[in-house]
């Protein structure tokens, strides 16, 4: 029977998130992941709030008589704001993160964006992830930190992506990230046609992944080596997610949703995974019409999710370990439109959170009298908050990741 390049490419990039032995060369790969960075034990948990996540409604502005008289029907009231100083207050969704900030446990960044704000979900998605405004995306700022501490340059453990498709900010030059929708996506599933002897499948899938460490690629048959390779590489990873997961389970109780990946992402460093770098995504952030619902139900989802995210995390003493982040596209314009939600806009709120992180506000509260095109202004460039992740947090060069030099931002505790 033959096969056409693009019936093994899908297939193979399928068997890549599932869960088989491996080559022994390959498990000793994952074994030696990359140790160059400074702190290999500090681990970040990045999440995209995809759509354009309306920051004024998240961090509210509630003492500015601008910002209730441009959202008659969406704002957030005084009264129901949770103020965080005598300007601005979370959204009233988000108590649980509110109790973190209390306790010095959640970074405020205000009013974080870059310079000539595009509002094109497609390509300031593109500048985010790059952490390139100019330039053709090609890797992602995640992927190149993970590049520069690789010696492979083959390792896919060192990220894990939650859901479909892959965002570019993991994109790496050469080896994928782990993907993965679920903890079922990790199995083989037999061809349903020849069910007789489904251990005899599976030895044969195993045994036409492997190949020698020090194989050269013929140039006659490379593409096929580099499939397998990389379907060899993503079923050792494979190996290891399903035995964290099979020791592991969850302590809290999470919401749907953004919760399903954080808690698979708890059960995985409970369970030892060696992995520098988790990225999740929450949908839904596009309120263009009847924004109010929608938009609580959505920051309430991410705030009690981290919340029983790093409840799970001090139950096994690794809280103090992880970071997680928070980023959307854009934000969204200061006034609502006419089916009461919001356009798209520019500069919005970076939330960090855990225990290493030195609460508070940084930044300034937003201008809504100097907007620029109708928007908030950056204050804060998101580049300087990639640095400090990347340099202060992960121990890693800073240029590893990020294009041009940028400060750091003083948001982590001294370790």
């Amino acid at each position: 029977m033959s096969i056409t390049r693009r019936e093994l490419l899908v297939s193979s990039a399928a068997a890549a998130g599932l869960g088989a032995a491996a080559p022994q060369w390959m498990r000793n790969a994952v074994r030696a992941q990359g140790t160059a960075s400074k702190s290999p034990e500090k681990i970040l948990v990045v999440v995209l709030l995809a759509g354009g996540n309306d920051g004024l409604n998240t961090v509210v502005p509630y003492a500015d008589d601008r910002y209730c008289d441009a959202r008659p029907t969406i704002r957030i009231d005084t009264d129901k704001a949770l103020k965080l100083d005598d300007h601005v207050g979370l959204h009233p969704s988000m108590k649980l993160l509110r109790e973190r900030y209390e306790k010095g446990e959640v970074a405020v960044l205000q009013g974080v964006g870059y310079p000539k704000p595009n509002r094109s979900h497609f390509r300031a998605l593109d500048i985010w992830h790059s952490a390139d405004p100019e330039a053709p995306p090609r890797t992602g700022w995640l992927g190149r930190y993970a590049d520069g501490i690789d010696a492979t340059r083959e390792d896919s453990g060192i990220i894990v992506h939650f859901g479909s498709p892959v965002a570019l900010g993991v994109r790496r030059e050469r080896a994928a990230p782990i993907a993965l929708e679920s903890e079922d996506s990790f199995t083989i599933t037999p061809d349903k046609k020849y069910p007789a002897d489904q251990a005899e499948q599976q030895t044969a899938f195993r045994k036409l992944c492997e190949i020698e460490a020090d194989a050269k690629l013929d140039p006659r048959t490379a593409y096929t080596e580099i499939v397998r390779r990389t379907t060899a590489s993503g079923l050792a990873h494979a190996d290891e997610v399903c035995a964290c997961l099979k020791k592991t389970k969850n302590e809290s109780k999470y919401p749907r949703n953004l919760g399903a990946k954080l808690s698979l992402a708890a059960r995985m460093i409970a369970g030892g995974m060696r992995t520098r770098v988790y990225f999740a995504s929450l949908s839904g952030f596009d309120t263009h019409a009847k924004q109010r619902d929608q938009h609580a139900n959505l920051l309430q989802n991410l705030s009690e999710a981290t919340d029983a995210f790093f409840q799970d995390l001090a139950a096994v003493g690794r809280d103090k370990d992880v970071l997680l982040v928070t980023f959307s596209e854009f934000g969204r314009r200061v006034a609502e439109n006419a089916s009461a939600g919001t356009d798209h806009g520019a500069a919005a709120p970076v939330l960090v959170v855990g225990p290493a992180v030195q609460g508070g506000l940084f930044g300034v509260p937003p201008d809504l009298e100097h907007l620029v095109d109708g928007d908030v202004a950056h204050t804060i460039d998101f580049r300087s908050v990639y640095t400090t992740l990347v340099a202060d947090w992960l121990g890693a060069p800073a240029e590893s990741a990020v294009v041009g030099a940028f400060p750091s931002i003083p948001f982590l505790k001294s370790v």
